[in-house]
């Protein structure tokens, strides 16, 4: 492993690793590499499993505003240079029982323009059957939403990195980065890399990594099940059945989910992000009984099927950070380096927009798109 130094090295191999590679090259780097401690594609962090979620509505009006730039721009760039389509058009449906955070989605798409439509629960339940509404007086009917394949994104991401010559060390663990050596090194479990710039997307390992990151970071393990229903399965196919979200007030209420997709079930999970913090390096021997039963019980009161059978279950490891804001900054002690962490389970869907700031602040030392100083304040660990 020992060699050339690098022009641009990657830590950690989930979507906003493989996408700040992907930038990288698109820059001008070179000699590229990246570094992931399981193999790419493993379910032990949170860019695995078939499908994920894509919206605009959010509570913030800065992340509705950021969304847009990643529907009309990064997602598509990249389905063009992949040559794969990644993400299906689905309605998306937002609703809850009257408070702050629910009434936050209205006000947030609303002011920044977005395609939605407020329906009463009426009429959400005319045109979604599948659910009772329960507790709604409304709800935001998306028509941006969609689905993003997860896996195709990934692969195809690391199949074009290798086609470009990029080196891809899997089953590769950092011990640690010498932030104030000239190249930088990064210490692994195969031997020492150099390398001019620095990207570290480490996901939950990113504050073991970047110490000065522990007070902002807590880890939540998620466990996400998959149902297939007795009555009418087709209704909960893409197109008849909506990606979906249920916002309470608590910050651990909230439930969501979409269509069957690339594997067998209909996906519903619950969203938590505080009063937990897990060690990643010891994941559990088995899916939590208790979580499923959690979901089947909201499964039960918000979905008119009652008779589900569970197709699979599995866990998503979500790096949470403050209010659920992204982190994405230069290194305190040397602007080389280039860090993104506390995704908090609502990543994915910026993944081309957030690798790209990655790479950009690793490479030039700033940011390109129009919302440049937007993201710069709403990401920097330093607000």
């Amino acid at each position: 492993m020992n060699g050339d130094t690098y022009d641009a090295l990657v830590i950690g191999g989930g979507i906003n690793g493989l996408s700040a590679l992907y930038h990288l090259k698109r820059l001008g780097a070179e000699r590229v590499g990246l570094v992931e401690r399981f193999e790419i594609g493993h379910d032990r962090g949170s860019s695995h499993g078939a499908a994920r979620v894509t919206r605009s509505a959010y509570v913030a009006p800065e992340y509705v505003r950021l969304m847009q730039w990643v529907h009309k721009e990064e997602w598509p760039r990249l389905e063009k240079d992949l040559r794969k389509k990644l993400v299906y058009s689905n309605p998306g449906i937002y609703t809850g029982p009257p408070c702050e955070r629910y009434h936050s989605y209205i006000h947030a798409v609303t002011q920044e323009g977005v395609d939605v439509e407020l329906l009463t629960a009426d009429e959400a339940r005319g045109k979604f059957p599948q659910f009772t509404f329960e507790g709604a007086e409304s709800a935001l009917l998306d028509k941006t939403g969609g689905f993003i394949s997860s896996v195709e994104a990934i692969e195809s991401l690391a199949a074009l990195a290798r086609e470009n010559g990029a080196q891809i060390h899997e089953n590769t663990v950092v011990h640690g980065i010498d932030t104030a050596s000239d190249p930088v090194k990064v210490e692994t479990s195969g031997g020492t890399l150099e390398t001019e710039r620095l990207v570290v997307a480490a996901g939950a390992w990113a504050k073991g990594l970047l110490p000065f990151l522990k007070p902002s970071l807590n880890i939540a393990r998620q466990t996400v099940g998959y149902f297939t229903p007795e009555d009418d399965p087709d209704a909960y196919r893409p197109g008849r059945f909506p990606v979906w979200a249920y916002r309470e007030q608590d910050e651990n209420n909230l439930f969501y989910g979409m269509p069957e997709f690339g594997r067998a079930g209909v996906k519903v999970g619950r969203h938590l992000r505080v009063g937990v913090d897990d060690d990643p390096d010891n994941p559990p021997d088995a899916i939590d009984q208790e979580k499923i039963d959690d979901v089947k019980r909201f499964i039960a009161r918000f979905f008119t099927c009652k008779n589900w059978t569970l197709a699979g279950a599995e866990h998503c490891l979500y790096t949470n950070a403050p209010n659920e804001d992204f982190i994405i900054d230069l290194h305190p002690e040397n602007p080389r380096i280039a860090f993104g962490a506390g995704f908090s389970g609502h990543g994915f869907k910026f993944g081309p927009l957030t690798g790209r700031l990655l790479a950009e602040l690793a490479w030039e030392g700033k940011i390109s798109i129009p919302d440049a100083e937007l993201a710069r304040r709403l990401f920097s660990l330093k607000k």
